[in-house]
């Protein structure tokens, strides 16, 4: 198994792309402490951990404290002893709506705090927290989940939720981790990025079906039908350019190359920003 014997937190796993991160890391061998905001969705991925036969600690709130942060960093180091592998799943934002006529920026103050908070803060706060132990052993893997939003190449930006805000932090997620990859190489520590391409998370799921049900031009549509080969369906219409690989993605695309680059495989690639989106972006 190409993780015997290592110890993996991930954050913000309670599903999507974070959960088939942990269920995969953990099918590979590693010892996962998971996170994630919901106490229900935290304690049922650990069960699922558990019958794999999987050693797991749950810890359960919202990441971007770093109370909660420094709580999951303290129950791997007094469960196991170590970390190997930080995951940084955490992403997204909420929008905001907010009357107040005092303030006309209101909304949009909460908006960008929201957002970078979930998106860029939090990663950064677990980063600054499990490095003393990455340059304490002189070994570490770290892997921060950007988005294609992120990237120049991003096609029809105003299709991706929470628009400016999200596109922003994603952003400065990817240079935080070049920047990172510089200061910790000298540590044996590698540090890199994924930038998944659109695929139908519950997160997606719940956002098309509100189209489908809020919006008139989308009535009588299967959402789902928008991201097989993402340029296919709805999107075609909207202009997105189809993935080369004119297949649906998947979160098993992504977990397998957090695999990859926790694995010793990828032991001499550090500062790299990944795209797994079946060919979306270009650059």
């Amino acid at each position: 198994m190409k993780l015997n014997g290592k110890v993996s937190l991930i954050s913000a796993c309670g599903r999507g792309i974070g959960r088939e991160v942990a269920l995969t890391l953990a099918r590979e061998g590693s010892k996962v402490v998971i996170n994630s905001f919901s106490e229900a969705n935290t304690q049922a991925l650990a069960q699922e951990l558990d019958a794999l036969g999987a050693r797991v600690v749950a810890v359960a709130g919202d990441i971007t404290k770093s109370a909660v942060i420094l709580k999951m960093v303290a129950a791997a180091i007094d469960a196991f002893g170590k970390i190997d592998v930080l995951v940084n799943s955490v992403g997204g934002g909420a929008a905001a709506d907010i009357d107040d006529k005092d303030n006309p920026l209101a909304d949009v103050e909460a908006l960008w705090d929201g957002t970078y908070a979930m998106s860029l803060k939090a990663p950064v706060l677990m980063c600054e927290a499990v490095m003393p132990h990455f340059i304490e052993q002189r070994s570490g893997k770290i892997i921060n989940m950007s988005s294609l939003a992120g990237r120049p190449g991003m096609p029809h930006v105003d299709l991706v939720p929470l628009s400016a805000s999200y596109h922003s932090t994603k952003a400065g997620l990817i240079r935080y981790t070049q920047v990172l990859a510089d200061q910790l190489g000298r540590h044996n520590i590698n540090v890199n990025a994924i930038c998944p391409g659109i695929i139908y998370t519950d997160g997606w799921r719940e956002i098309s079906e509100a189209m489908v049900e809020n919006h008139p031009r989308f009535k009588g549509e299967d959402p789902r039908e928008w991201f097989v080969g993402v340029g296919e369906g709805r999107y075609a219409s909207e202009g997105m350019p189809q993935t080369a690989m004119r297949r649906e993605q998947t979160t098993g695309d992504i977990a397998e190359a957090v695999l990859f680059l926790a694995s010793d495989a990828a032991a001499n690639i550090t500062g790299q920003t990944l795209n797994v989106d079946g060919g979306m972006a270009k650059d």
